[in-house]
């Protein structure tokens, strides 16, 4: 049967493709939000890595998830097993099968253009080659430039909404999260927490990403300064990371509690209860001031132009010039006592006594 030509105006089926990360994926849910609000009744399909994947499983905006097993395939075909190709054929056909007219690639990389490309979208939006890495534009057929300008990730992924027509209505970042989720989220906080405030304490990232990391030691000063001030502090953080957050937790005299959330929905449910988290360029950052958490974010060597929590309420702590991944102190300035000190402000509802956010010139 002839497939029929696709209206770009009005699409009936919509490919989001966001693979991760985590804090990525968190920032495109304001476009795809918009997106819906444009074709209501299109249906909308997202691709996206496992492990992402369970922050919007089961996201009203979305119709369809795709999941890539990127890991497994990328093992299967380190070992010359047969199941990785398998992988990718049966990721390939479900796309195809799920026939999309338009697709937007929110990631701008070659692994993202590939995956709209084997969508089989006829119209696929992308960014131009001033943004985009890995010549990822040269897989899409309709481009759009930034510019030079230094432009939130949320912003970005608004522009390319609004250049196909996705432009009006309010800006949303929300994780839909169940009145079930909310109250298992309360009662887990409230059950380490008692009557304390609670402050979520986020760490850590991937090794990979190690130079994100405010150090131990300070970490280790943050800690007991909140402690002292009558806080309960409750540590986030992923699979195998628990020696080290244990590790973190001796060194400050055992006053951090493991949150214990298992999924990022489980996780998005007890932040949202939280008062605050304090936490460096994370995913956590990103899904606590998406759940309406207020935060507390340290930055070093990433822009926060470009990756501050979105919204109103938030602290963010940044050297004065940006500083680079092997400085020998990538967070120059950022004491434990200003940490603290403004985290207790936060909570106090007060502004920090010395100017907090800063941008990179």
């Amino acid at each position: 049967m002839t497939r029929p030509i696709p209206d770009p105006q009005h699409p009936r089926r919509i490919l989001i493709v966001r693979l991760g990360a985590v804090g990525d994926i968190v920032r495109t849910l304001p476009a795809v939000h918009r997106i819906r609000l444009a074709w209501p009744d299109a249906r909308i399909a997202w691709a996206v890595e496992r492990g992402p994947h369970g922050l919007i499983e089961g996201h009203p905006l979305i119709d369809e998830l795709f999941v890539l097993e990127r890991r497994e395939i990328v093992d299967a075909l380190c070992r010359g097993r047969p199941a990785g190709l398998a992988r990718i054929n049966t990721f390939r056909r479900d796309l195809r099968d799920f026939a999309p007219d338009v697709s937007f690639d929110f990631q701008a990389s070659l692994k993202s253009g590939v995956v709209a490309v084997l969508s089989g979208a006829s119209v696929r939006w992308g960014f131009a080659g001033d943004t985009a890495r890995e010549f990822s534009h040269l897989l899409a057929n309709r481009r759009v430039p930034l510019g030079a300008e230094r432009l939130h990730r949320v912003e970005r992924a608004l522009r390319l909404a609004a250049a196909a027509g996705a432009g009006r209505g309010p800006v949303v970042a929300d994780l839909a999260l169940r009145p079930d989720e909310l109250a298992a989220g309360r009662d887990r906080v409230r059950r380490l927490a008692g009557a304390r405030p609670a402050v979520a304490i986020a760490p850590l990232t991937s090794h990979r990403q190690a130079w994100k990391r405010y150090p131990a030691e300070r970490w280790t000063a943050v800690c007991r300064g909140l402690a002292e001030a009558g806080l309960a502090l409750l540590a986030v953080g992923g699979p195998g990371e628990e020696r080290e957050l244990s590790a973190l937790g001796d060194a400050a005299g055992g006053v951090l509690q493991p949150l214990g959330a298992a999924g990022l929905r489980e996780l998005a449910g007890a932040l949202a209860a939280c008062d605050l988290l304090v936490s460096g360029d994370t995913g956590p950052m990103h899904i606590a001031w998406a759940a309406g958490t207020p935060v507390v974010a340290i930055y070093g060597p990433t822009d926060p132009v470009l990756n501050a929590p979105w919204g109103e309420g938030h602290v963010v702590l940044a050297p004065e010039r940006r500083t680079g991944r092997k400085a020998a102190d990538r967070f120059p300035g950022i004491t434990p006592e200003r940490i603290v000190d403004a985290v207790l402000a936060r909570l106090r509802g007060t502004p920090p006594a010395a100017p907090n956010e800063r941008s990179f010139p």
